[in-house]
């Protein structure tokens, strides 16, 4: 193989593994993306590329052969299907005439810093170290579908686009290390991270992933070993989706803006995490936690800002320790409309850290909520329960009605003239004793039995103070008996 002058400086700077920047004066600050117009001294064909990653080339002893190339036109398809690279690659700055073919392939440490490509596809590929991709330009697919890199997948300052479609496939792929996103990525076009199994962090502070109308950012059952962030600056048009995602130590959207106003914003049904920070910047669309498994839940400390599906969370402690109507509202205003086990759960947290108050407040709320999904009947009936004794709650209430009922048949009894049932029998009337006798169903106390009324509004109030009674101690029982039952 013939070679031109700068295919001859990579064959000779291979042994050492030198840098060979082929750039000139003309058009070294010309962007990745012109670098169709670079002539002959700038043009390494990709066939040359893939002989000395075979290993075409001399090396020297106690040398470490790379192939590192800078600035670079590459002609032809850099192609190196289920074959063993024998060193390491690093092509930077250079612009790509095909997608590099390298699926199946075993790499060693490989980087395609700031280069401009029309794809990528490395599925299933073996990488023994990083995969570095920071500030490339990528125009198409990058496939990593089935990859296994023992390092970290570095996409900082990286910009992919496929519009309307996936920018970046990396189902099924393992990272040793981590993922990151960080400092400028962005993404036209879809994340799909399906599966894939990461050892430490999948860090996306500050990236941007744009595909309006479908799923932003795809990680459905994906573990990771420490934390999911996407916080500080991330912004997705489009949904996230963490459904049955698990992430050792934290999942992260604080500062994040998420836009998917036509469905959900986050989805992350049976997320598994120690902790879940929520505080958004900006959220547009729902949020989905049903049947996820908690440690700690981070709240934002005003309004929540967007509904939340609620069904199924479990969590242990709330942070931080907001006003007990300001986390209602969280459960209040989950789309699913009423169901049982939010008010629940949040009722068992306040138990366990003694805010027996709180908890109290929540299963209140709770039976109200219900009331509304009831027929007429039983609204009516809850709307009893509710003034009375508070659903069992504030069984302190029967009181205030019994003190208060008391008090008014006190007065009028005092003030009318009763007659003896039997005259010349039983004890002197009594205004007070004569109130309670009425007022306590069970029992007898001497006195309704012994005395009537000959004015009528006398007389039915005391049939109204017997019904108050039988009415106030039926509602005690089923308040109470309700609350034991935990119904």
């Amino acid at each position: 193989m013939t070679l031109t002058e700068p295919e001859r400086r990579l064959h000779e700077a291979f042994a050492t593994g030198a840098e060979v920047d082929v750039r000139d004066a003309a058009t070294a600050d010309e962007p990745e993306e012109d670098g169709s117009g670079w002539g002959p001294r700038r043009t390494v064909r990709a066939e040359v590329i893939r002989s000395l990653l075979l290993g075409g080339a001399d090396t020297r002893p106690g040398e470490t052969p790379v192939v590192h190339l800078v600035g670079a036109r590459v002609t032809g398809r850099l192609k190196l299907v289920f074959s063993q690279a024998c060193c390491v690659l690093r092509l930077e700055k250079c612009w790509f005439e095909e997608p590099p073919q390298l699926y199946g392939a075993t790499l060693h440490v490989t980087g395609f810093g700031g280069s401009y490509l029309p794809g990528l596809a490395l599925n299933t590929v073996t990488v023994a170290g990083n995969l570095d991709l920071m500030k490339t330009r990528i125009r198409g697919l990058v496939n990593l579908a089935g990859a296994r890199i023992e390092g970290s997948l570095l996409l900082q300052g990286a910009h992919l686009s496929r519009p309307g479609g996936v920018a970046l496939d990396g189902s099924r792929m393992e990272v040793g290390s981590g993922i990151v996103g960080r400092e400028g990525f962005r993404a036209e076009g879809g994340i799909r991270l399906h599966e894939a199994r990461v050892g430490e962090a999948l860090r996306l502070e500050g990236a941007h992933l744009h595909h309006p109308g479908g799923d932003a950012l795809c990680a459905e059952s994906i573990q990771v070993g420490s934390r999911i962030d996407c916080g500080e600056g991330f912004r997705a048009e489009g949904a996230v989706v963490l459904t049955s995602a698990t992430a050792g130590r934290a999942v992260s959207f604080r500062g994040a803006t998420i836009l998917h106003p036509t469905g959900h914003a986050v989805d992350a049904r049976h997320l598994r995490t120690g902790e879940l920070d929520l505080r958004t910047a900006r959220a547009e669309g729902t949020v989905d936690l049903r049947h996820g498994r908690l440690d700690v839940w981070h709240l934002p400390t005003g309004t929540p800002p967007a509904p939340v599906h609620l069904d199924g969370l479990t969590y242990r402690a709330l942070e931080p320790q907001l006003p007990v109507d300001r986390c209602l509202s969280f459960v209040t205003r989950d789309p699913d409309g009423y169901r049982p086990q939010p008010y629940q759960q949040l009722a068992a947290t306040y138990q366990a850290i003694g805010h027996d108050d709180d908890a109290r407040a929540v299963l209140l709320a709770r039976q109200r909520h219900r009331r509304a999904t009831q027929r007429p009947l039983g609204r009516v009936w809850g709307h009893l329960l509710d003034a009375t004794v508070g659903y069992g709650y504030r069984p302190w209430l029967a009181g205030l009605w019994l003190t208060a009922l008391t008090l008014l048949g006190t007065a009028v009894f005092r003030a009318a003239h009763p007659k003896p049932v039997k005259p010349g029998e039983g004890a002197p009337f009594s205004p007070l004793v004569y109130t309670l006798d009425l007022l306590i169903p069970i029992g007898g106390l001497g006195q309704r039995n012994a005395w009537y009324w000959p004015s009528d509004y006398v007389q039915w109030l005391a049939y109204a103070l017997v019904a108050a009674g039988w009415l106030l101690t039926t509602a005690v029982v089923a308040g109470v008996t309700r609350v034991l039952n935990r119904s």
